[in-house]
């Protein structure tokens, strides 16, 4: 029996490993990031393939975790490399920072 796609989302030409995936809270968006430092959102709506409405250049390939914020088209990137990023996005696709914070200074210590 051959395998059904219900969806296909597509996020570039090239393999990048995916790093986070995460459903909006009414499962409406769904938000991505990988290696290839980029944050993308995609609509759940609608067709049955499609690329990102959205998407971010992260500061690091870092691993990084997503979720969607409590207000509407926002959502939050937490880095391994200690940076939280809250992120809204308009109608047209565009995504702004509308916080950044370092919360994790790694330093080098003297043992």
């Amino acid at each position: 029996r051959a395998k059904q796609w219900y969806q296909r989302r597509v996020r570039g030409t090239n393999k990048a490993t995916i790093h986070c995936i995460s459903f909006s809270r009414r499962s409406n968006f769904l938000a991505v990031t990988s290696d290839s430092k980029t944050l993308h959102i995609f609509s759940l709506e609608g067709k049955r393939e499609a690329r990102s409405v959205s998407k971010f250049a992260l500061p690091s390939a870092l691993p990084s975790l997503c979720c969607f914020g409590t207000e509407e088209r926002t959502v939050i990137v937490i880095g391994q490399g200690g940076m939280y990023t809250k992120l809204r996005w308009n109608d047209k696709g565009e995504m702004y920072k509308e916080d950044q914070t370092k919360f994790l200074l790694m330093t080098e210590t003297d043992d």
